[in-house]
Formats: structure tokens, sequence, C-alpha cells
């Protein structure tokens, strides 16, 4: 039997019907873009962010009636991520659950283990050296341009990390949700029924390869909350929830969002089919008003699941991924329907919004164009993946209204310096943003870039006017203290904080000096001529991926794809001012 479509009650349940924030309250996501190795700065972000929201509500928890400490909430409910943001999605659904040391430019640049995970994740564990490593090809296993143990093992460490201390948070919704967007290359196939010119009876199949995993996260000393049928649950005691997933199998799902296509391997994942029932899809109204926008169900074609010669459906869907970023690189859409129902909008008008996204990107800035022609095959695999990953960065009107003054339901973290917006304010900027693996002091820049932007961010940007009901349990003299609030310069309207600034975290961020001088990618010339050698040399049944790259390299030279690489490397230092 095959599966039933879910009613339109239930579908209400889910999508459409989301309760409203409670009293005094601001619910916000966080939406985690896609990065490469600029996921440094994002990582910066989100540390400073949770330093910032632990300094502010263990104050105000510990003397609800302290009338020196803002006393409204500020919930994160939601976190959505894509490639490099989904990496840092499940590092941060890990590391929310302990105490960790926070990293400023104070640590010392010499340690190879802080503490802290996402510092630890990025400037210390992935790096270019692990990728042009051979051991995948030593042990028959050749499946990607790059060696992913590197990658195995880091995403061991994020998803296993611990300390020595357990930290409760009450800033963090019960439970704590999470969307991690994929690129399914077996895909989901839809029938659309259609009408035939003469009666006939007509459909139109397609194979949907956008694709997403949903995640609940049940925290010590929080309630239990029945998990939603579509979505994972993973907890930290030895009870086991029901649909729970264990943390490596998580890993493998943040290795699949982070999967560059042909540079990293590819990731096989398996959900329950049950899942597959629970997609859905809004159908606009008609002009009239007659007939309403409505969420209608879609519905898979079940019969191409069932194996040949069977005749029942299995009851896991096994699938392989590559980089989320291929198909939906900005997953704002999944948390805006997450935080205010498929049906309705999030406040937008400072006096009233009571929502928010807020969308950490580091590669805001201006995009360069790509080719006007190409001279031959070479010129063409980079910018073809640049046109899809830049297609699937932005909705129009996503970026619209996060860059909108105005809305105050949409933000945007970006990296800045000096005026300088975007991917040219980060030292891992260049080469397609690949260049931080290859010098952790691009990382570790970038990493204080975020967190120094992200104080900016909740001090100057994340708030709302000092009328909005949110504020309205702050006594009178807190909304007067200059440390909390700040001044429309071109309207004198007063704005609050939505996460004040507390203790550690008023302390003003300082960065490294600009890391000019710190990269030779010359050194890096003898291990991709090894790795590149042993690509060619392989005699394994690698399938396509060995052709291409056997037929790349035959016809270019082993030392020319060294050439091509340190000059690609040159120019980006050169670019960046770093050389």
């Amino acid at each position: 039997m095959l599966p039933i479509p879910p009613s339109p009650q239930q579908i209400d349940d889910l999508f459409v019907n989301v309760p409203a924030p409670a009293k005094y309250t601001y619910e916000f996501a966080l939406v985690l873009g896609g990065t490469v190795s600029a996921g440094a700065y994002t990582a910066g972000v989100v540390d400073f962010l949770i330093e910032a929201l632990d300094e502010w509500t263990v104050r105000r928890d510990a003397n609800p009636a302290d009338p020196t400490v803002p006393p409204h909430k500020a919930i994160l409910k939601l976190v959505t991520g894509t490639s490099g943001g989904g990496v840092n999605s499940a590092t941060l659904a890990r590391a929310l659950a302990f105490d960790f040391p926070h990293v400023t430019a104070a640590t010392d640049r010499t340690l190879q283990h802080t503490g802290n995970p996402f510092y630890d994740l990025w400037v210390n564990d992935l790096s270019l050296s692990g990728f042009l490593t051979n051991s995948d090809i030593d042990a028959g296993n050749f499946i990607s341009l790059l060696n992913g143990q590197t990658i195995d093992n880091a995403a061991r460490n994020a998803t296993s990390f611990t300390s020595p201390t357990w930290r409760t948070r009450s800033w963090i919704a019960v439970p704590l949700q999470m969307i991690i967007t994929l690129t399914n290359l077996r895909g989901i196939p839809y029938v659309t029924p259609l009408s035939g010119g003469n009666g006939d009876a007509l459909s139109e199949t397609f194979v949907d390869h956008a694709d997403f995993a949903r995640f609940a996260f049940v925290y010590p000393d929080t309630p239990f909350v029945q998990p939603r049928p579509d979505e994972f649950v993973l907890g930290f005691g030895p009870d086991r929830l029901p649909q729970a997933l264990d943390w490596p199998t998580f890993g493998e799902f943040a290795k699949g969002t982070a999967a560059f296509p042909l540079g990293f391997p590819p990731r096989q994942l398996q959900r329950p089919m049950e899942q597959l029932r629970w997609r859905v899809v809004t159908l606009p109204g008609d002009q009239t008003g007659s007939s309403p926008t409505r969420v209608l169900p879609r519905i898979p074609d079940w019969n191409a699941f069932i194996p040949t010669g069977q005749t029942e459906l299995p009851s896991d869907y096994g699938f392989l991924v590559v980089d989320g970023g291929a198909t939906d690189n900005e997953p704002i859409e999944l948390a805006r329907t997450a935080l205010a129902g498929m049906l309705a909008r999030n406040p937008r008008d400072p006096k009233i919004a009571n929502r928010g996204v807020v969308l950490v990107d580091p590669f805001a800035g201006q995009s360069d164009l790509g080719p006007a022609a190409a001279a031959g095959f070479t010129d063409l695999p980079w910018p073809i993946v640049q046109s899809l990953i830049q297609q699937t960065r932005y909705d129009t009107s996503d970026l619209l209204l996060a860059m909108d003054d105005n809305v105050y339901s949409r933000f945007l973290v970006t990296p800045t310096l000096s005026g300088v917006v975007g991917e040219k304010a980060i030292a891992s900027g260049g080469a397609g943003a690949f260049i931080g693996f290859a010098c952790r002091d691009f990382t570790r820049y970038d990493y204080l870039l975020g967190r120094a932007n992200a104080q900016k961010f909740l001090q100057n940007e994340f708030v709302l006017d000092q009328s909005n009901p949110v504020f309205d349990s702050w006594p009178a003299a807190l909304k007067m203290n200059p440390d909390y609030r700040t001044v429309d310069p071109r309207t004198g309207e007063v704005f609050l904080s939505i996460i004040p600034l507390m203790g550690n975290a008023r302390v003003p961020e300082s960065l490294d000096a600009w890391p000019k001088n710190k990269l030779n990618p010359e050194s890096y010339r003898d291990a991709i001529e090894a790795r590149f050698d042993a690509i060619v040399k392989y005699e394994g049944e690698g399938g396509i991926l060995d052709k291409i790259a056997a037929w790349v390299v035959a016809h270019l030279g082993q030392t020319s794809v060294a050439d091509l690489v340190v000059k690609a490397m040159q120019s980006a230092l050169a670019e960046w001012h770093l050389d």
C-alpha cells in the first residue's frame, strides 16, 4: 500500500499554524549560507553570538528583578545552513550543550587545540595540506579530486565535541530545529497530472534534486517535545528518542551539504521513506479571491521507488548527495516560513516586529562576472561551477528585504572592513574562497573579523524601535541607558538592542594585522603534483571522475596542473593585497 498524503489539518498543524511569540519575546532564525573556507568568518560570527547571549541571559535569569539588566527574551528558534554554513550549523547543534572558551585576538595563535569547536574546525582542522594527501587513493577509494579524509576527521571532532561542563541555555527554543540543505543526486520524482487537448489523461514527470533534511535537538535539562514526523531527533542522554539519530550519522549530513561537486567526496545518506510524505508546496490563489492561496502536499511518484521485480515500497530511502549550495545556497525561505508559517509574513515594521531571519553571508558584496568567451575546454569548468553557485545564492526578494533599512524581519551580517564589504574584506575570499584552506593565518583573521562584525551588528543593527511591545517590560530608566540604545541619524528615532551586550561581550573586539606575506603558494607545488600523479596512475574503478581527471592531466601535463593552481593562488594574493 502506497503512503497516503497528509490531510489538510495535518498540513495546517505543521506548516501553516505557527504560535505567536510569547509576550516580551523576539524569535529569530539563523541562516548560514555557503562559504567554502570563508566558513571561518561565519564561525566567528556564531561564536560571538553565543557569547553575547550567554553573558546577557545568565545575568537576567539569575536575578529577573535586576533593573539594570534588560528583562525581555530573544529565542533562537531555528537554524538553516548549506555547504560550509551547514557545517557551522552542525557544529552549533553540538556545541550548545556545553561550555567552551571563546577565541579572541589575545588567544595564542600557535595553539593547535583551543577547546572552541568552531575555531578548531576552521582554523586548525581543515587544511589544503590534508586535502592533498593520497590516503584515499592508496586505499583504492578515489572518488574526488581532493582527499576527503580531513573532512571526515573534522566532522567527527565537531559532532563528538564535549567539554568538562554541560551548559543549559534559556535562549534556545525547545526543541531547537535545524534544516540542512542537500543536492540530492538520486532525486525525488514527482508526477503532475495535466489535461490533454482531446480529453486524454496526461502527466508530466520531473525529478527534484534540491533537497533538505530536518532535525530537532533536545538539550540537557529541557522538556521533551514530540518531534515532527519529517525530522530526526538528537539528544545527549542515554535514552533513545523517537526518530532518534546518532551523532556520527548526523555528521554524514553535515559532510554531505559541504561536498563541493567533484572536489570533495559525495556522501551516501539514508532517511525513512515516510519523511518524503511531508513535502508541501504553496499554490497561489486567483485574482478574484474566490480561490485562496493554499498549501498542498507534494506527492512523490512512489512507484518509482519500488525496486524492479518487487511490489512493496522500501521503508528507507537511500540517496547520494553533494554540496547543498549547488541547488540552494541561501535557504532563507525555509527559515522564514518556519518562523511565520507558509501563508503568513513576519512583521517588518520596527514598532511591531517580533520575529526575524538573520542571514550570515561572507559573500554579500559585488560578484564578479563570468567570461564572455572561452578559448578552450579548460576555460569552462570553473565558470560553470561559479554560475551554478551564484544562481542559487539569492532570490531577488530575499536580497532586497535583507538590505532594506525599513525591514526589521530580515537582517544581514557580512564582512565589513574599512569601508570594504563582502568577500574582499576577508582574507579567504580568493581563488573561489578555497585559498583560506592553504593558510591558517587567513582563516584566523576571518574568524576574528566575524566576531568583530557580529559585535557591531548586535549593537547597531539588530535593534527594534523603543516602542515595540518586546521592550514593554523594560524600566523607563533602562531604556535611557546608552549601552542598549541607538539613534537613527536620519529620523532621530530611538532603537533598543534585541540582544544587549553585557560583560565580556562589551569588550571591543580586535583583529590581527592583515595577513600579508603569510602564504607561499610554491610550498604546495610538490603536494599538488603528487596528488595528480596518483590520480593519473589510479587503476581502481572510480567511474567518470577518474577518467575526467586522467584526461585533464594527460592534456595539460602533470606540472601544468600545479602551475594552474599556484598561479591562481598567486593571482588571488595580489588581488587581495596579501602578497
